[in-house]
Formats: C-alpha cells, structure tokens, sequence
C-alpha cells in the first residue's frame, strides 16, 4: 500500500526538534488558525494540514517551509524520497521487455537483452545513404563503422566541443526497426535504477506520441499529463516544477504525431498548470513555450525531420546506425542465452551478404532470432532455418499469418503489386494514392499493418512503408507468383517489368537494386516454400517463369564459369541463386550441359553453395576450386565427399590458404577409395586478395600441409595420374615418406610436378588461375627434394613422364644426380630445367644422359640457362643425332654471332630430326645472324618460334 502524504508529513516531522516545530508552526499561521497550531504535536499538524489544503499542496507547502528554513538536508531528503519513489515506479514499469509475438505472461527482462546501439551526431547526405543502400554484406559493414566517431548515450547532452554549447534538445532519428524505441526506453530504464544523468537531471518523463495521438483533442493541463504515471494519488507539481532545468522529456515516435504542432505562438501555452489540448501542450514544449529551461529527448525516423526541424530550437542530431558487428554478436548471444548458439547462428548471417547486409539493423535481428527460436522449440534445427535468406522471410511471414485460405488473397495482391513498383522505382515511401492504384484503401492494409510488416510513417501525411527495404523485396519476388486476372491490362500492374526484363538487368547492368528480388525469385522454386504459398497465400509460380529462370542460367554458365566469392559479391552469382532455390531436380536440369567450374569458397556459406552445385552438376569434368578458410570440418567433408563420388570428374584444382590436417586426411581418405576416378589433382597454396577489415581477422594463411600420414594417399591413388604440388608444406617426416611411396608397383603418376612460384605473397585468385611459369621450391629441404625426385626417376617401374625443375638453384651435385637418373630412365619424355644455371660442366653432363639410348626425352626446356657458345658447341651434336628429342627451348639465352652460326649450321643437316625450337634473344641480334635464322625459318621441317 502506498504511503498517504499525511504519514510521510508525519515521519519527516519527527526529525524535528521541539524548537524546529514551533518555528515550522509558525510559518502555518498564514494557512491554518493558530488556535489549532499551538497545542498541535506532529500528528495532529500533518492531520491539519492535509484537512485543509490536500495531500498534494500540503506536502509541497511543508517542502518549501523546511527550505525557508535552512533545513537543507532534510528537505533534500524528502525531495529525493519522493523522486526514489517515482524511479520505482519507472523501474516496474520499463523492467520488461514484450516481443513483437509474444505469448500471455512471457515476458523478458529489458537489461537482459538489450544491447548497445552505435549512434552518430552528424547529417546524411542523401548520396551517402544512397551509397549505404547499394552496398552489401562486407562492404556495408564497412560503410556504417566509417561513418564517423560514435557517441555515447551518457554525452547526449553535453556542450558541443567546437563551440562549447550546452543542448537542451537531441533528436534521435534513424530508420524504421533501427531501434528508437528500444533506446528511448533504455535511457528511461537507466535513469530510474540509478545509472545515467544522476547529476543532471532530477525527474525523466517518457511520453509517447501514439498514446498522444489518442487523447490530442482532450483538455487538461501539461502537470495532468506528466502526472499520469506518478505512483502516490497526487504528484508534487510545484516541487517538480520548481527547477525546471533538472526536467528531461523523452518523447518518442515524434514521425507518428498526427496533430500538425505549428499554431501561431501566440496560442501557445506558457503555464504549466493550464487547462489546453494536448496538441497544444505538446506543441509548446516542443517550441520552447513551456518551460523552456527544460531539456527535450526526442525520437523520429528521418522522414519527419523535414517536418518538425524548423520547430525546433538548436536541436542536437544524432543518428541511430543500428548495430555494430560486435553488437549484433551481444544481441545473439542474449536473445539464445546461449552464446554457442548465438555466435553459430550470427556466423551464419555473417557469410549471408542479404543477410549480413542487414545487421545492423536490430529489428532484423530480432526476426532473425525469433525464427531461429521458433525452429528450436518444434525441434528442428535452428541452423536450417538460415540456410537460405527465402527460408528465413517465409518462416517468418508464416509465423504472423493465421493459417486460413482465404487470407485476403486479393489485399496480398495489391501490396505484393505495390512493392514491385516501388523497387523499380526505387520509392519507399508511398501515399494512399499509391494504394489505391493497386486497389488497396487504408482499411485492406491493416492485417499487414498488425503484423508489422506494412507501417503508417506519419512523418508524412498518410504514408506508408514496409518495415525493412528487404521486406519490400521479398513482397516484389512474389508479385512475380500471382496469376494474371482478367482486369490485368487496365491493372496499373502492368507497367512492372516482367521476369525476362528482370533477369536481363541483373544480367546487363548488375542492378544491385534487383538483387534480392531475384534470390527470393528463385528460393520460391523450393518445393517446400512453393508448397507453403500455394496453400497459404494462393500463390505459385507459372511455369513460363520456371523456364524464364531456367534459361538465363543457362546462358550464364555458358558466358561466365568463374565468379568471384558470393559472400563479397554485390550481385549473387548463378551458383548462389541456384543454391537459394535447393530444387535438386532444378539444378540438374540447368547445369545439365556444364563441364568446367571455377569457384571460391571464402567461408562456410559459400562450400554450402558450392557443394549444392556440384552434386547437381551431372557431366562436371574439371573443377577449380579457391577454399580460404573452412570453419566448420562437416562442411568441408561434404564437399570432398562430393567431388569424390562424381561420375564424370577427372580434374581437381584446389586453391587453398589454409588446409588443416583434418581437411587433408579428409582428401586423402576420399583418393584411397577403389571407386575413385579422378586423374589429375593440383593442390596449391596460396594467398589472395582478401578484403582486410575491422569485421575480420587476419588468419594464418598456411596452405596445404601434407602430414607424414597422407603422404602415401598422394602418391599412390588407384586413378591419379597427374600429381601437382605448389608451394605444399610438408609436415613431420613427410619428406621421407615419398620415396618409399613411388617406388612402389601400384604407382600410376605420370607427371610430377612439385613447384614454387616467386609471386606466392602476392598474387590472388587472377594470377593463380593464368601463371605459367613455375619454379621449384628454395625452402632448406631441397636437398630432400632432389633425392626423392632422383630415386622415383631410378626406379624400373616408374612412369613418370612430366618433370619440371624450374628455378632449382642447380649445383654440380644436383645435375650429376640428375642426369644420371635420367639414363636408367625409359618413361620421361618432358623435362624443364629453365632457369638454372647449369654451366658448361652440366650441360656436358646433360649431353651424356641426352645421348643414352635409354633416354627417351621428347621435350627438353632450358629458357634462361645462361647458355654461352661453349655449352651449345656440346649440346647441338647431342640434339641433332636424336631419334626422340622433338622440342627444344632455348629462349632468353644470350648467343654470339658465332654461336648462331653453329645452331644454324647444325640445325639445316637433313640429319637433324629436331621439328621445334624456341628461339628469342632478348639483346637483338646482328644483321648477320639475322639473316641466318630467316634462312633456318623457311626450313620446312624445323618450326621456329622467334
């Protein structure tokens, strides 16, 4: 029960000494008899007092008595108990937070999930937000945390650092769903337990305007209005009153005011004890009319500011950007109690452009949590439910919706029709002009509008828009699934581009305005979502659009093979939306004709799309593959085990910046397999251009380690023939392994090649894709290297054809190894030694293994050998007499004219049975041996490439 002003007169009176009573007394002559004061004790006054004057003056007339008096702490005391006991009251009242679809007595407390907000003071040009609006998923992170240095909650209203000004009015604008409520209550919250503006502000009133709206024509006075919420029957209007510049006013949803606020000043209210409209009330506070020492916090969506700025007097603008990365992964977190569970699913969003594009927004987290948990509660996994942004809006428009067939079908029509025209138009806003043309009044809208997800924005008169631009999108694909009536050529529908038109522009142009229309577009070819329509809402898609989708996929995938990484991409690519639509039978039939693929994987997300894609490509024959970093083993395995039971798949490249062991023993795991068909495996390690931000970290970029225990996996695979390693680390004793391995009878490879390229820290996913020089490894281990390539080459039964040694740092030791293998060996037919310095001791050397009859060498390569006449004088004899060697490159080797000469020379003998040479001498040539290699050019047996 709460106290009555009488027994709180009579507890503060008790502080009272004999001599302070009676001094009290005598500042009561002028209101009470002094008959009745004189034998009064402190009961008896208090009795006296509220008889005669009630609860509310009584305790005020007592307040300023005891500060006539000098009793400071005593008044002080009561004026603080008094305002304890409203903080209670806005502690009990706010403590609560109620979700959007709450059921009856389920309830949260608000400190329990709130989470900070980041907040700007500073104007948006309309080309900034333009520029917001067209970027997504990383970049958009990026955009909103450049935007300038936040401010805190706490500093809202201290004096400007350039001009030292005090404000006493801050406007809080930000977009729908930002969260300007959640924050307006939170300061409300704050103050009331204690924790902000203590020392500047005494009493906090949080007013609404939507409760505004529904009493704007009654009269009363601005102390009825602010009393409304005080815990005792009576508030202390003139204690309260009393420093008005200890006052702050919380007024939110100042867009959603229907009452216009620009009377003439003269009609404007000055007392606060005045019986006017709440129009007027309202309007004069706002302008500084009533009590203008007062501080006013308000709240608006920037479409009102227009409207109510002029209003305003110096108003401090802050802006609402929503939620920072860090501060969505807290919401996550809060929201599941469960932080596994939150940073799994935010991870999720996160590798989702749509949906990490849409962060920060905290409405959009909220719906985004809510799906999650209604997954978690019928016991799916709450993870399905991201697998695709479709799923997602679907599950959560199926949520509000009752589930009734005739769930106004024609309402759904017009609204889907009207976020169609929007988005071509790029119009958020529209009036009820706007509906009318797609036969929708204001009353149609209403089940949209108890739903939040259509919203009146009365910062303009009788406009609306869809809580989130996305929203608008997903309402724009389904236009895109109702059927034509027969009123369609007079339906102001018609003028919206149609599918064809749809696809061309993503297609042409990149529209990033159409990006998510056509993701949703095609997630709706989902059996399950386009069941969920059909029966719900009416709606399917005809089967000329499932043609329409069908065949620019299948232009795409014969323009472009190769796309850059989905999660980073401003328009999804084709495997993205094939992926979002997960129709198996879909898919096969749009990839039908793909035999090559090029793609990157930079997270999770993006292995779950590739995979889809080529477990449903059925005649894949090569695969290029850039994997960054895979979080999550399951998903890595998956992918593997679908490459690996491909029918048709013979070429694997994999591109790679980290590859821990558990993903090699995964690899290796799947070769060993008898059902294995692949042939050639390339494994490279590298390191792209990765976008760098404050959004991620920068991780180990190691490559592909290959353990001790996948060494013999590698290179004894029932089906490889083609074995490529670049710049692969060898781990433990892996380096030891191989020679064993290759020896062995069940060695297929053909072509070895274990190479090292120059430009490993610096060149990305372009320059992997087109580099044709390859060098050999100058790690401390070569020395290994070398004797495991000079045993495989030993071996009887070896079938190695390809050897490429390029860039090896060659010594003496290493070429008489070498070229001493090569004489027992009958398989090699292509060797690259360019770039070595083999001097003229290995090159005799070379000649010796070149002239064995063993020796069954077809190309040989020595481009950049640093080759001089002396070493050609031994070399040509060797080449000539050759009844194997065909291809010879001695490129970028500086020859005298006499050297010319002999090459020429030996060269133009009938004898010679060499039928390629490439030949380019980077210092130009004499006009002699000009002449000699024209002359050796038109010999029609020998094709010379200068």
């Amino acid at each position: 029960m709460a106290e009555t002003a009488r027994c709180r007169l009579v507890r503060y009176l008790e502080h009272l000494t004999s001599e302070e009573l009676k001094k009290f007394k005598l500042y009561l002559v002028d209101c009470l008899p002094r008959g009745c004061l004189e034998e009064a004790d402190r009961p008896k006054v208090a009795d006296l007092l509220v008889s005669s004057l009630g609860e509310p003056k009584a305790w005020e007339l007592a307040l300023s008595i005891w500060e006539k008096m000098g009793l400071r702490e005593l008044w002080e005391r009561a004026r603080k108990g008094e305002r304890n006991k409203y903080r209670e009251r806005m502690r009990k009242k706010f403590q609560l937070m109620r979700d959007r679809n709450h059921r009856p007595g389920e309830n949260e407390l608000f400190q329990h999930r709130f989470t900070q907000l980041l907040l700007l003071q500073e104007h948006r040009y309309k080309e900034q937000k333009h520029h917001e609006l067209l970027v997504q998923g990383w970049r958009h992170a990026e955009v909103m945390e450049e935007r300038g240095e936040p401010i805190e909650v706490s500093a809202l209203f201290d004096p400007d650092q350039k001009t030292g000004i005090q404000p006493h009015t801050v406007v809080l604008q930000g977009a729908a769903g930002i969260g300007k409520t959640t924050l307006a209550i939170k300061v409300m919250l704050d103050w009331a337990e204690g924790q902000l503006y203590q020392e500047r502000f005494d009493y906090v009133f949080y007013l609404t305007c939507r409760e505004l709206n529904t009493i704007g024509v009654n009269v009363l006075s601005f102390a009825d209005l602010i009393a409304s919420d005080w815990p005792g029957p009576q508030a202390p209007m003139t204690e309260i009153m009393s420093q008005p510049e200890r006052l702050l006013f919380i007024i939110d949803g100042l867009n959603e005011l229907k009452f216009p606020c620009n009377e003439n000043r003269c009609d404007l209210c000055k007392d606060w004890n005045q019986q006017r409209p709440v129009s007027i009330l309202l309007s004069s506070l706002l302008r500084k009319m009533l009590l203008p020492e007062a501080s006013l916090l308000l709240t608006t969506r920037l479409t009102a500011l227009g409207k109510f700025s002029p209003l305003l007097e110096d108003p401090r603008h802050v802006e609402i950007l929503g939620f920072s990365w860090r501060q969505s992964m807290e919401y996550f977190c809060k929201f599941f109690r469960n932080e596994e569970l939150g940073k799994e699913a935010l991870y999720l969003v996160r590798v989702n452009a749509s949906l990490f594009t849409m962060f920060s927004v905290p409405l959009m987290n909220w719906i985004i949590c809510t799906c999650l948990k209604q997954q978690e509660e019928k016991g799916h996994d709450p993870i399905q439910a991201l697998i695709t942004t479709t799923a997602l809006y679907t599950c959560y428009f199926n949520s509000l919706t009752p589930d009734d067939k005739n769930f106004m079908p024609q309402h759904l029509k017009g609204l889907c029709g009207l976020a169609a025209e929007g988005i071509w138009q790029r119009k958020l806003l529209f009036e009820e002009e706007d509906l009318r043309r797609h036969n929708l009044e204001a009353a149609d809208v209403s089940a949209f509008l108890d739903m939040n997800i259509f919203q009146k924005d009365s910062g303009c008169e009788n406009c609306y828009s869809f809580i989130h631009l996305s929203f608008q999108e997903f309402f724009a694909a389904m236009f895109y699934l109702m059927k034509p009536d027969e009123k369609w050529e007079k339906n102001p529908d018609s003028s919206i581009p149609d599918v064809k038109t749809l696809l061309l522009e993503c297609s042409e142009h990149k529209a990033s305005f159409l990006a998510l229309v056509v993701q949703f577009l095609f997630g709706f070819l989902n059996a399950e979502i386009a069941s969920e329509l059909k029966r719900k809402f009416r709606c399917r898609m005809s089967l000329e659009v499932k043609i329409q989708l069908l065949e620019w996929v299948e232009r795409e995938t014969k323009r472009d093979n190769v796309y850059s990484c989905p999660s980073n991409s401003a328009f999804p690519n084709w495997p993205s939306l094939l992926y979002e639509s997960h129709n198996a039978e879909f898919v096969t039939h749009a990839l039908v004709n793909v035999k090559e693929m090029k793609l990157m994987s930079c997270f999770d997300h993006d292995i779950l799309v590739n995979t889809f894609c080529i477990k449903h490509c059925p005649g894949i024959q090569r695969l290029f593959h850039h994997c960054h970093f895979i979080r999550l083993p399951a998903f890595w395995e998956d992918f593997m085990s679908v490459i690996f039971t491909s029918q048709y798949l013979r070429e694997l490249h994999l591109f790679s910046t980290q590859c821990v062991d558990i993903h090699m023993e995964k690899l290796c795991m799947e070769l060993r397999k008898p059902n294995c068909k692949l042939e050639e495996l390339c494994l490279f390690s590298c390191m792209p251009k990765l976008l760098i931000s404050s959004f991620s970290i920068l991780l180990m970029l190691e490559g592909f380690k290959v353990p001790y225990s996948c060494c013999e996996c590698l290179f004894s695979s029932p089906s490889l023939k083609i074995l490529h390693l670049c710049d692969i680390i060898f781990v433990d004793d892996g380096m030891k392994l191989p020679c064993e391995t290759l020896g062995k009878e069940n060695f297929q490879l053909e072509t070895l090649e274990i190479t090292y390229s120059k430009k490993h820290l610096r060149c990305g996913l372009a320059s992997f894709l087109s580099e044709t020089v390859k060098n050999f490894p100058r790690f401390p281990y070569i020395q290994s290297v070398m004797e495991l390539l000079y045993s495989v080459l030993a071996q009887q039964n070896c079938k190695l054809q390809t050897l490429r040694l390029v860039d090896c740092h060659l010594t003496h030791t290493h070429s008489q190894n070498l070229f001493s293998a090569l004489i027992c060996n009958k398989s090699l037919k292509d060797l690259d030694l360019s770039l070595n310095s083999l001097e003229e001791s290995g090159i005799k050397l070379l000649c010796e293994a070149l002239g064995n009859p063993n020796c069954k060498l077809s190309t040989l390569r020595l481009s950049r050998c640093a080759l001089t006449t002396a070493c050609l004088q031994d070399l040509l004899p060797v080449i000539c007499s050759s009844e194997n060697l065909k291809t010879l490159d001695l490129s970028h080797n500086v020859f005298d004219d006499k050297g010319i000469k002999l090459l020429c020379e030996a060269l133009e003998k009938q004898d010679c049975n060499l039928e390629k040479l490439f030949f380019f001498q980077p210092d130009g040539l004499s006009e002699e041996s000009r002449r000699a290699l024209t002359n050796l050019k038109s010999r029609k047996s020998l094709h010379l490439i200068l």
